[in-house]
């Protein structure tokens, strides 16, 4: 795995030269709306139509989560037309293979998408979604942070509803493996490497301290040997942690034995490390919560739920078009991202 991101690198690296051409050469399309600022080397429809769905997403979210728009700034979205245009910007620590990636400059977050077809918003809104969860509650574990990134990244507005459930355009069935760890997922912290879909996105000094506390301290249920440790970090570097998360999130939310308490195990998990929250909240364990996941997990089909809802006024974004030195300027800040 190591190897695949290396020679990914690499290759990366080798088109610097054509992303210094390409940004001096690109004029990008402009699109505003009360929100979101759009900035693409795609064509006028396209930014218009990525515009209506993020703002009517946004609309939903915050109405769901009764919460006001935790934004100052408008939400900044730079979209390309292709993973060739889009690969040199990708920041460094952020996954290589990855249809977006988000960051922070202050006041200013900031969206990289490579592509703007409607397959492509759904990696757009996970990082929307992520941005948008870190404000409105900071102290929200990764774990569950990321599990509603990836559940709210496949929300789809339908003739005046949104539905939601459905699962993500990726291969959420084929990338499940029974022998991922409860305790190694609820312990995520995302990393430096916080996008990638495998061991990457914990840090591994955090697993090895507890490891180390383990081994000098009395066992409790969230920590486990240090021989465990050693062996459960290359056992996972094939989990896909999101893909699980997403089956978790989804479970927890529609399955009738935890929706009507969700709310409270939210709340609960929000003080209180997960497995506590767990029996407190649902009288259940880490082991019968697996239990429960990975039967939920060969389903046929989940459960898809549509809600009325349509954005107060019409979206009416202003287009234009940037010029050679302005377009520049907005991928070299793109490209500054951390």
């Amino acid at each position: 795995m190591r190897g695949r991101y290396s020679a990914m690198t690499l290759a990366l690296a080798s088109l610097i030269p054509f992303a210094s051409s390409f940004a001096a050469d690109t004029k990008l399309v402009k699109a505003v709306s009360d929100h979101f600022e759009l900035y693409t080397t795609d064509n006028d429809a396209a930014a218009k139509a990525a515009l209506t769905h993020f703002e009517t997403v946004r609309g939903y979210l915050l109405k769901s989560l009764h919460s006001a728009d935790p934004f100052t700034v408008p939400v900044r979205i730079v979209a390309f037309k292709s993973s060739g245009e889009y690969a040199p910007y990708v920041p460094k620590g952020f996954d290589l293979t990855t249809n977006a990636f988000s960051s922070t400059n202050g006041d200013r977050a900031v969206i990289g998408m490579s592509g703007l077809k409607k397959e492509d918003y759904q990696s757009g809104v996970r990082e929307y979604a992520d941005l948008l969860l870190g404000r409105l509650d900071p102290k929200m574990p990764y774990w569950l942070k990321l599990g509603f990134s990836e559940f709210y990244s496949t929300l789809r507005p339908e003739n005046g509803t949104i539905a939601m459930g459905a699962e993500p355009l990726r291969s959420f069935r084929g990338e499940v493996s029974p022998d991922f760890n409860m305790e190694v997922m609820f312990s995520l912290n995302g990393g430096i490497n916080r996008n990638k879909g495998a061991a990457d996105f914990y840090a591994q000094q955090s697993l090895m301290s507890n490891a180390t506390t383990s081994s000098t301290s009395n066992s409790t249920p969230n920590q486990f040997a240090k021989g465990d440790a050693m062996s459960n970090m290359e056992a996972t570097t094939t989990v896909n942690y999101p893909v699980i998360l997403w089956q978790l999130t989804h479970m927890l939310m529609f399955k009738r034995e935890y929706s009507s308490k969700f709310g409270a195990f939210v709340q609960a998990v929000d003080g209180e490390n997960t497995d506590a929250a767990l029996g407190q909240v649902y009288h259940q364990s880490l082991v019968g919560l697996k239990e429960d996941l990975l039967l939920y997990i060969k389903m046929p089909a989940h459960e898809v739920v549509h809600a009325k809802f349509q954005l107060d006024k019409p979206m009416t974004p202003q287009v234009s078009q940037l010029s050679a030195a302005d377009s520049a300027a907005v991928l070299a800040e793109l490209r500054a991202a951390k």
